[in-house]
């Protein structure tokens, strides 16, 4: 390394490198010194890949952002190729939110910021590719507030790019498995979209506090990522807005292209979404076999929204502050899946409660917002000193006389003075009188009426606000309720036009428990498919409310709506919200939706439904009997094709039969789907056949999706594995492997098993004439053998 830098200090090491504190003594600053791994290769082609990385790595120093970590300089010595950057004293990501999850406050300034770096950077066509919570870094700026940097920005591209076809070093494969694209593992080419399924993955565990694609071995992890295996984050963290969790859950969509176009598209829907007090993330007209994509809402385009209450002091997260700011309060706890909504606190002190809903008055002692209040006491205008009043000025009595001129001898003959005249004595009839009376007792009526009127709506009032305040505690189980108590919070849920009250009446639905024998998610789904509201509050109530109480009384109402109702989005919150409630005995209606609806997303979503019930049967022949005429029926091709994926799902011979005679049809996408149905098999049944079809297809497409179903089916974490069938399956699936891509496959798939045979077929490939295969299996042969000893240690 030149003279230039000095080394004082080795902060850490990763996959790319060793990172040390340094000194630059020709600018006088501290900076980081990060060690690239340097090309691999022999003579002029590692001189040249070298060469290449130092170049390429020169244009990160114009990558300018207040949230990129700075290049300042690269080079190359005797150890090879270094960066110098900027130096940061902050914290990564990963180590705030291994206390608690953010709040929104806190989240919403760390999503704003992530995506203004990422546009910065697809600005110059560069992505990072390596997004995770610890290539995130926090510091403090001197008000308190905290600023996001993004590091090693670019690099893991870079080092990465020492050949064409080389795509990842193994920790990037290993290191980052939770927050990589599915298109990564899939060996396909990256963009802009890739990194804002990361950056997706991120925000997802920043706020919930879990991966959002998990799994016990990285197999499984890259199944779940692979399968899109994810619960929705409004299931974890109730308490941010619903367009939120949709904008996050928009970012980490299986398919690039149901994703983000860009940064800049992602951060435009965040920000028109987050000036609407009640905004909802609009999914657009439906189209042909594609998925709904959320479009812009343009300011001005629909009616204007109702006022947001004024702002309260947001909880603070659980990160240190810089000095001397005052101690933060305890951290805010890890909210648990299992418990979606109990456990959620609110973000915000509740303050004066929410208003109660339109057809509920508010208490004449209703707290009025300090703001609007005057600092003085009210007072009367009056003219300015030296006007002359206005003929209308002054006002008089009914029953003042009129006033007639009188001459005033103190002003001359010809001054005169307005003298009051005394008033005629006027006599009332008796019929006026009685009318009179009349009058007066019908106002002393309705003055009573109103009394007791204004009184009822006060108890109602009073009623809301104490379920309000029950729902809003952070250790509440259950707020309860009567028939009378069921209707004011459904009718607040529909009239409430906040989004932040919205969702404590929410809470309050979700552990509302009858004690008058009311059927409360009777009550609620009757209401929530009868009554005119919001289509996102509809959607609230159906996909959220219901199918977190977990009632299975309510999938026939559900059921029925879904078939009946011409709203789309509405009937695909039905259909999500029975997924897990419903059994063996609904199978049969599913599948009539699933033949007659004409809508794309209705369709997915039933045959979601189904799958879960066919998981979850101890009789999938049963079920599999019931799907197979169908198939036979004349169906258009999308649902034949979706009851191809179900019976897969069930296995056994029969529904074999079918898959077979798809294969052997002329028809193209028949046989893709069929190959697809394969990969998910119920049982081992299905692997003879998707390996027989592997080894005699002609069709290049064909046999690429044939290897891929194959390597899902013996990676597919739900199935069940015995050591002895790992060993067989993976065993043939080696010696099928034929491209490099494929190859690649095995290994990776390989690198999962803590097991002497995958040891040994690891250790063929070690002795393969392709320089890439050789090194990428060594490096997962030291990690599975330093796994087998200790898992042979632990059983000593």
């Amino acid at each position: 390394m030149e003279d230039r830098y000095e080394i004082r200090g080795k902060i850490g090491q990763g996959g790319l490198g060793a990172v040390y504190r340094g000194y630059d003594t020709r600018m006088k600053r501290e900076v980081a010194i990060k060690r690239i791994s340097a090309a691999h290769g022999e003579g002029d082609m590692e001189e040249e890949s070298t060469r290449q990385l130092i170049k390429e790595a020169g244009a990160l120093a114009s990558l300018q952002h207040p949230h990129i970590v700075t290049v300042y300089d690269v080079g190359t010595d005797e150890d090879g190729p270094y960066v110098v950057m900027e130096l940061i004293s902050g914290k990564t990501l990963d180590e705030l939110i291994g206390n608690a999850p953010l709040t929104w406050t806190d989240f919403r300034e760390l999503a704003m910021q992530t995506q203004e770096a990422l546009i910065a950077a697809q600005e110059l066509d560069m992505i990072h590719s390596d997004l995770k919570p610890s290539n995130l870094m926090l510091t403090w700026l001197p008000s308190g507030r905290f600023q996001v940097k993004i590091v090693d920005f670019g690099l893991a591209t870079l080092t990465q790019s020492q050949s064409k076809e080389d795509l990842e070093v193994m920790e990037a494969v290993f290191g980052s498995i939770f927050f990589m694209a599915p298109e990564q593992f899939e060996r396909k080419p990256l963009d802009a979209r890739s990194d804002l399924y990361s950056i997706g993955c991120v925000y997802y565990q920043a706020l919930a506090g879990v991966y959002p694609f998990d799994g016990k071995t990285g197999n499984e992890v890259m199944a779940s990522h692979l399968h899109h295996k994810v619960a929705p984050l409004q299931e974890i963290r109730s308490d941010i807005p619903v367009w939120a969790c949709d904008w996050i859950m928009w970012q980490i969509n299986r398919m690039p292209e149901d994703r983000p176009e860009s940064a800049r598209e992602s951060l435009a829907v965040f920000l028109q979404n987050d000036k609407r007090p009640d905004p909802t993330m609009s999914l657009g007209p439906a189209q042909p076999n594609t998925t709904k994509r959320p479009r812009l809402i343009i300011p001005g385009s629909e009616p204007a929204p109702i006022a947001a209450p004024p702002p309260t002091e947001a909880l603070p997260v659980a990160i240190p502050v810089a000095t001397p700011a005052p101690p933060p309060p305890a951290p805010i706890a890890k909210v648990q899946a299992a418990v979606p909504v109990a456990q959620v606190a609110p973000t915000r002190p509740l303050g004066p409660l929410p208003p109660p809903p339109a057809s509920v008055a508010p208490p004449e002692t209703a707290v009025i917002p300090e703001a609007t209040l005057s600092k003085t006491a009210p007072q009367a205008l009056t003219p300015p000193k030296g006007s002359k009043p206005s003929v209308h000025s002054a006002t008089r009595a009914l029953n003042e006389p009129m006033q007639q001129p009188v001459a005033d001898p103190t002003r001359g003959p010809a001054a005169v003075t307005m003298q009051p005249q005394p008033a005629p004595k006027r006599k009332v009839s008796n019929a006026a009188k009685t009318t009179i009376a009349a009058i007066l007792g019908l106002l002393v009526v309705l003055l009573g009426w109103m009394i007791l009127d204004r009184s009822g709506k006060n108890k109602i009032t009073q009623l809301y606000n104490q379920m309000i305040t029950e729902a809003a505690k952070g250790d509440a189980t259950e707020v309860p309720v009567n028939a009378h108590k069921l209707q004011i919070l459904l009718d607040a849920a529909a009239n409430t036009g906040a989004n932040e009250q919205r969702q404590t009446i929410y809470k309050a639905l979700f552990l509302a428990k009858a004690i008058d024998g009311t059927d409360v998610d009777g009550k609620i789904a009757e209401f929530a498919t009868g009554r005119e509201m919001l289509p996102d509050v509809r959607e609230v109530l159906i996909r959220d409310v219901l199918r977190m109480r977990k009632n299975p009384s309510v999938v026939p109402a559900l059921m029925k709506y879904a078939r009946t109702t011409g709203d789309v989005r509405s009937a695909v919150s039905a259909i999500q919200a029975v997924r897990f409630m419903a059994g063996e005995e609904q199978f049969e209606p599913f599948l009539e939706v699933l033949q007659t609806t004409t809508q794309e997303e209705v369709r997915k979503a039933t045959e979601d439904t189904m799958a879960e019930i066919i998981k979850k049967s101890s009789a999938k022949d049963k079920l599999a009997a019931k799907i197979a005429p169908a198939y036979d029926a004349r169906l258009n091709d999308n649902v034949r094709h979706s009851i191809l994926r179900l019976l897969g799902r069930c296995g056994g011979d029969k529904p074999l039969e079918i898959i077979k005679k798809a294969l052997a049809s002329d028809d193209l996408n028949l046989k893709f789907a069929a190959l697809t149905s394969l990969g998910a098999w119920g049982d081992d049944s299905g692997f003879a056949t998707l390996t027989g079809f592997l080894t005699s297809s002609q069709d290049e497409k064909l046999r690429a999706k044939a290897f891929e179903a194959t390597l899902k089916f013996v990676s597919d974490p739900t199935r069940t594995h015995t050591p002895a069938g790992d060993q067989q399956q993976w065993t043939e699936l080696k010696q099928l492997a034929k491209t490099r891509a494929e190859q690649e496959s095995v290994i990776r798939g390989l690198y999962n098993f803590d097991e002497d045979w995958s040891l040994k077929l690891l250790t063929d490939y070690s002795k393969s004439d392709d320089d890439r295969i050789v090194d990428l299996s060594l490096k997962a042969i030291e990690q599975v053998t330093e796994r087998v000893k200790v898992k042979k240690n632990q059983k000593q």
